[in-house]
């Protein structure tokens, strides 16, 4: 039933033509990751690839969205969110990095995307980084040319050494439900995000036992950064990049947009962008049983299994089929290489232990 409600939310929006009214504009940029260049030797130079989207709000898209979910899933929908979901990306605008020794422009793709990549030199990173728990970030300005819109965006430093826990999100830390389209859509429209019980304060632990770096790599898209980041907030997790995909009303539907293929490869990529990117830094994989992260896990660690220390799977503990279904994907993996929890409490605050 509720597959039925996405689908006529589909339509109605897909169908709605150009009455944006008097609409709110934004714009909204990711944390992101830069690596040393490695074009030269000694590396003095980071390349970091920005993400963002240029929006405006379609007030009339989101109400006919609201009304589609009040009848699917209640009435308490919040309201920032679909804002979110159903505004137009603004295509083909400049958008400029301000407070760099030279200004950094360009344009905004077709969804209203921001995608492009920047050297940047160690003196010029110097003078913007922070220190962010055990790691450094450098802080930037982007602002939309000949308009008063603006953001602050953040970089994450993943030099050659050291520790990154590389974590997904959805079912792993936060209650989102992806095996159940209805549990989706209430997660996503209706309720407060709710962590994992115990996730913040071991991801706390390690962060500050190990010094260690954290990413995020979900499929949740990027519209739900501003309010992922607002819980990551208020929980009280660790910092750092976050690597998510863009929900467009040309993909089936949010349902089929969590299910996609395009999900393993987008994961499958990011993490081999870290690992490709570094030398001799060590990753520690975090993911759950309810969709693929083990398959996913288990083929990167069998071309990475120096450089992957250890692989934690959410799982319910009474969940026999689904241990079942690890011991087969991890079947080629060391037994002390990967492990299953359910909550926090289940996760060792001593990772490398033997």
């Amino acid at each position: 039933m509720v597959d039925i409600f996405v689908y006529f939310i589909f339509i109605f929006i897909t169908t709605i033509d150009g009455f944006l009214f008097d609409a709110n504009k934004g714009l909204i940029l990711l944390p992101s990751v830069a690596f040393r260049d490695r074009s030269k030797n000694p590396s003095i130079n980071w390349i970091f690839s920005n993400q963002g989207w240029y929006y405006q709000e379609d007030i009339l898209k989101a109400e006919v969205m609201k009304t589609t979910l009040r009848i699917a899933i209640g009435p308490n929908i919040n309201m920032n969110r679909v804002k979110l979901f159903t505004a137009e990306g603004q295509e083909h605008e400049t958008v400029c990095i301000d407070n760099f020794n030279q200004r950094i422009c360009t344009r905004t793709d077709d969804e209203g995307r921001i995608k492009f990549t920047i050297r940047i030199g160690n003196n010029e990173i110097n003078r913007f980084i922070q220190s962010d728990g055990n790691g450094a970030k450098m802080v930037y300005q982007m602002s939309v040319l000949n308009n008063n819109i603006h953001a602050t965006g953040e970089v994450y430093l993943c030099d050659d050494n050291g520790i990154t826990f590389l974590s997904d999100i959805d079912d792993t830390i936060k209650f989102t439900g992806v095996s159940s389209s209805t549990e989706i859509l209430r997660n996503t429209f209706s309720r407060d995000f709710k962590p994992i019980s115990g996730m913040p304060d071991i991801y706390r632990y390690w962060q500050n036992k190990y010094k260690a770096t954290f990413a995020y790599i979900t499929e949740s898209p990027d519209q739900l950064y501003p309010f992922l980041r607002e819980f990551f907030n208020r929980a009280n997790f660790p910092l750092g990049s976050f690597h998510m995909r863009h929900f467009t009303w040309f993909d089936k539907n949010f349902i089929a947009f969590f299910m996609s293929n395009n999900y393993v490869t987008h994961k499958t990529q990011t993490i081999s962008m870290f690992l490709n990117n570094t030398s001799k830094r060590r990753f520690i994989l975090l993911g759950d049983i309810f969709q693929k992260d083990p398959e996913i896990y288990a083929s990167l660690y069998m071309k990475y299994p120096n450089r992957i220390a250890k692989i934690f799977i959410r799982k319910y503990k009474n969940d026999i089929n689904g241990q079942k279904r690890l011991e087969r994907v991890f079947n080629n993996i060391p037994r002390k290489k990967w492990a299953t929890f359910e909550t926090g409490s289940d996760l060792p605050k001593d990772i490398f232990v033997p």
